[in-house]
């Protein structure tokens, strides 16, 4: 089959208004399938509607016993609080045009965050520092004209003082191929100490594990987006869907005509040049013309493929890498913070790591729980103990930190991201060199299987990277099968 990017159906902000098609719904026994993709989230979801609304038949195999991937509410809790998949920006689009096409609510949360910011207490080894005292506190190692950043802020800021390109569209552009080094010698090679790094970049980092595994090039990229989606600060969005993120792909499973078999676990993928097969964990076999595969390549690199990926394709499913991050979700007992008089959001050095205050509530104040977020090597190390005794860690920090939360700490839930089978990790990191040696190869078609995913997103990050690559893949299918 061939087509033309003129009659393509796109399921994103080219086609919020779509032509009626059929609802007739089939199933994977009512003949044959076309496509199966693998993975029900965004970038798995929005490949099939648009391989369906051009006329295929999908199967969706999905390893979790819900839709929605990386994009995961926790329905059950005060304010319905997100697991992963956060919030949307102004340069989220695709996601937007989702959204009004699956009628999903976007609710505005700027005016909200700004309007009654929320104060983040610091601590360094156990001590809390006013941010008035930062500047001249004997733990900042920053250099003089850098003493005023508070450690979050500092290694944003020498990325942006840094900035190696200024247009978003090429920053994997061979030109830029220089700064695909860790973000350890980049910072090092501006004049930071191994304390300033380890304060200001491995402590809650947002990317890699720490400053020697992560490329300077993803992170000027990564900086870039962040600065495109808050230069309208008259009209900033930060958008969650309405009662909870993860209604968007609930909203977009049901508007899917073929099966969504969940609990399918895939074990091995075999390709030819005209068609395709999926084994899974329990046995059973499905056939297509072809597979588009939304995992991850920190879980695929368990898949077995037939035949292999060409060498770089198969070095990055290898050794692409992915964040470690475990959350800790609280519900306190009483409002604590009332009594010690401080925020309740934190950032730390130590095992908690940061804690965010969330305001789900019906008021701009009220806040309906905690988030905590150790990440990186703290993310590695919490993994280490067994649940009920990583939580009882986490109680012992609070309370030593905060007198005033002893007792009134309940954590109602605990996830790791990288213990997650589907998931081992959060978001794609490149790592030094692979931008410049794997990223073309990513999302290169193998025979009949196709990639998409956030991972082989080249223009945005989060859940519009999922959408851009779900774009992009179904272009591909349409122009092979």
């Amino acid at each position: 089959m061939s087509i033309s990017r003129r009659a393509f159906v796109v399921s994103s902000a080219a086609s919020a208004a779509l032509a009626s098609i059929s609802t007739q719904a089939y199933s994977a026994g009512s003949g044959e399938i076309d496509v199966i993709v693998i993975g029900a989230g965004l970038s798995g979801l929005e490949t099939a509607l648009t391989l369906e609304e051009n006329g295929l038949k999908v199967l969706i195999l999905e390893g979790r016993k819900r839709v929605g991937g990386r994009v995961f509410t926790l329905f059950d809790l005060p304010g319905h609080p997100e697991v992963g998949g956060n919030s949307i920006a102004n340069a989220y689009g695709r996601c937007i045009a989702a959204a009004s096409k699956h009628k999903v609510e976007i609710v505005n949360i700027a005016p909200r965050i700004l309007g009654k910011p929320l104060a983040q207490e610091l601590f360094i080894d156990g001590e809390h520092i006013i941010p008035k005292d930062w500047e001249s506190h004997a733990k900042n190692p920053f250099t003089p004209e850098m003493k005023r950043l508070l450690p979050w802020a500092w290694s944003g800021e020498m990325i942006k003082k840094h900035m190696p390109f200024r247009d978003l569209e090429n920053w994997y552009d061979a030109k830029y191929f220089k700064h695909d080094i860790s973000m350890h010698e980049f910072l090092a090679s501006k004049g930071a100490t191994d304390a300033m790094i380890h304060l200001g970049f491995n402590t809650n980092l947002s990317y890699g594990t720490h400053s020697y595994d992560v490329s300077f090039l993803q992170m000027a990229f990564t900086e870039y987006w962040q600065a495109v989606n808050r230069s309208e600060k008259s009209k900033l969005l930060v958008g969650v869907f309405k009662d909870g993120n993860q209604n968007l792909p609930i909203a977009m499973a049901n508007n899917i005509k073929g099966d969504i078999l969940q609990d399918k676990c895939v074990t091995a993928i075999d390709v030819r040049d005209e068609s395709a097969k999926v084994t899974c964990n329990d046995g059973k076999t499905y056939r297509a013309k072809a597979v588009v595969c939304s995992m991850p390549f920190s879980t695929l690199r368990h898949v077995a493929i037939n035949p292999l990926p060409e060498a770089m394709q198969l070095k990055a499913i290898k050794t692409l890498g992915y964040i470690p991050i475990t959350q800790f979700h609280i519900v306190p007992k009483k409002p604590f913070w009332e009594a010690d008089g401080l925020s309740p959001s934190m950032w730390t050095n130590g095992p908690l790591g940061t804690v965010l205050a969330q305001r789900s509530g019906k008021s701009d104040v009220e806040i309906t729980s905690l988030t905590v977020w150790c990440r990186g090597l703290n993310g590695l190390f919490i993994d280490r103990f067994k649940s009920e005794e990583a939580k009882k860690l986490i109680i012992s920090e609070f309370e030593k930190l905060r007198p005033a939360a002893k007792g009134l700490i309940n954590i109602a839930r605990m996830h790791s991201w990288n213990a997650d089978p589907f998931a081992a990790g959060d978001w794609a990191i490149f790592q030094p060199g692979q931008v410049s040696e794997l990223r073309a190869s990513i999302a290169k078609p193998h025979k009949r299987l196709f990639f998409c995913g956030e991972h082989t997103a080249v223009g945005s990050r989060g859940m519009e990277g999922a959408f851009e690559s779900g774009e992009r893949v179904s272009l591909e299918v349409l122009g092979s099968i």
